[in-house]
């Protein structure tokens, strides 16, 4: 009975292993079809906004980051980088990169959040500094401050969107190990997944790398959606997704971030991320949980039997070990696919995905088992740690604030666009 029953399991996540198989060969396939240079499309005017945070993690590369996104092969844009306040470790990094470019950027500070999540204030601060300086721009792009683009990052991604058909255009993060650490590379496998299902009408428009036309931004309102939450990307995707319009995943705007974790950071980093992802999208959360929750308990709950049966009676049942030996396989070419497409999208980094390529193609079983501890995590609790802000999800668009760093920064009005102060200009 129990044997009939793994049995019947194991002819599921067989076929859910197969199906994400050919989601990853139809990635691919989309990527190789659409990925390339936008350079000889109409590029309009655009606005580029980097929220900013001198952490650990972000510090060493931030003023390479930094000029090159002030360095872009894009005709006519203007980039405004926002932090905290000036006390933040990141101000005077871009504060001197942003003097030796040619290109025109801002430095402003946001002040503290209240009700919202810090990189939420800060985005709104900015786009009220786009509304007050350029009148001009038809395009805002959205990027994160920890990863380093690529020259044509931003033409591929602002001329993505029309604003009728494609509501947004969105990039993705792949984590390049650095080194052979387990849990850098289980990082790396873990993100992963995610690109499997991005295409030409996604669901998630990732807000480290994202752009919309502007005047979509403001018939959606999106400003107005983003008081009182902390996820940008997902109040951002679900206003896109209610208005019939699409998201559009673009290839060239893979970005590589360097990973070095250990367990500890590993954990709470993929733990937040299900947090935010139960209270702002509960059928995503719901349906990662059971395919996980099916895969785990049939994959190794079925190596425990096998074993099991094998030492009781020297007997293996032929059809189950086929199965599960089937689905390892499966799914080891489906991480050795990923591992190739994103070598394939970041040639610089290349050679470093390519070397730890096999063992990333191995512990699709142990992503799927950190998978299920995150989601079991995030039931006990909507608390956050992020950038050193303690936070609580009440709900979509209320946050609350538990705790900040010890030092304390002043907590500045939302400014009225009108009376808002110029902010630093290179």
């Amino acid at each position: 009975m129990i044997e009939f029953l793994f049995i019947s399991l194991a002819l599921l996540i067989t076929a859910q292993s197969l199906a994400a198989l050919l989601l990853t060969l139809r990635a691919m396939h989309y990527a190789r079809t659409i990925h390339t240079i936008a350079q000889h499309r109409y590029q309009p005017r655009t606005f580029v906004i980097v929220p900013c945070k001198g952490t650990a993690g972000t510090i060493d590369s931030l003023g390479d980051n930094v000029r090159a996104v002030c360095n872009q092969d894009y005709r006519d844009y203007e980039v405004v980088f926002v932090t905290e306040s000036e006390h933040d470790p990141a101000y005077a990094i871009i504060e001197k990169a942003i003097k030796n470019t040619k290109r025109s950027a801002w430095l402003i500070t946001a002040g503290e959040s209240i009700d919202e999540g810090q990189k939420i204030r800060n985005l709104c601060i900015a786009i009220d500094t786009m509304n007050s300086v350029d009148r001009r721009a038809e395009v805002v792009v959205f990027a994160d401050c920890d990863f380093c683009p690529s020259p044509d990052w931003l033409a591929e991604l602002a001329t993505s969107v029309d604003g009728k058909r494609v509501g947004a255009a969105t990039g993705f993060r792949w984590f390049v190990p650095n080194d052979w650490s387990f849990f850098s590379i289980l990082l790396s496998v873990w993100n992963s997944s995610a690109l499997s299902v991005l295409g030409d009408r996604s669901s998630f428009a990732w807000g480290g790398s994202m752009a919309m036309m502007r005047s979509s931004f403001d018939k959606l309102g999106i400003r107005k959606r983003w008081q009182g939450a902390l996820s940008d990307d997902y109040v951002l995707s679900k206003a896109v997704r209610e208005s019939g319009m699409r998201i559009r995943y673009v290839p060239g705007c893979l970005v590589p971030t360097v990973a070095a974790t250990s367990f500890a950071d590993l954990f709470e980093f993929t733990t937040r991320q299900m947090k935010i992802t139960r209270v702002y999208a509960p059928s995503v959360w719901k349906f990662t949980l059971v395919t996980n929750l099916l895969f785990s308990i049939t994959f190794w709950g079925s190596l425990i039997w096998i074993a099991a049966s094998a030492l009781a009676t020297g007997r293996v049942s032929v059809l189950l070990s086929s199965l599960i030996g089937t689905t390892f396989v499966l799914g080891f070419l489906n991480g050795l696919l990923r591992s190739r497409l994103a070598a394939y999208l970041l040639p610089q980094h290349r050679a470093s995905i390519r070397r730890v390529e096999l063992l990333f193609a191995l512990l699709s079983p142990a992503s799927s088992l950190l998978y299920l501890a995150n989601l079991f995590a995030s039931l006990t609790s909507r608390r956050i740690a992020w950038a050193g802000i303690n936070y609580e999800m009440v709900s979509e668009s209320e946050t609350r604030i538990i705790s900040r760093p010890s030092i304390p920064l002043p907590i500045q009005p939302w400014p009225e666009k009108k009376e808002q102060e110029a902010p630093v200009r290179s």
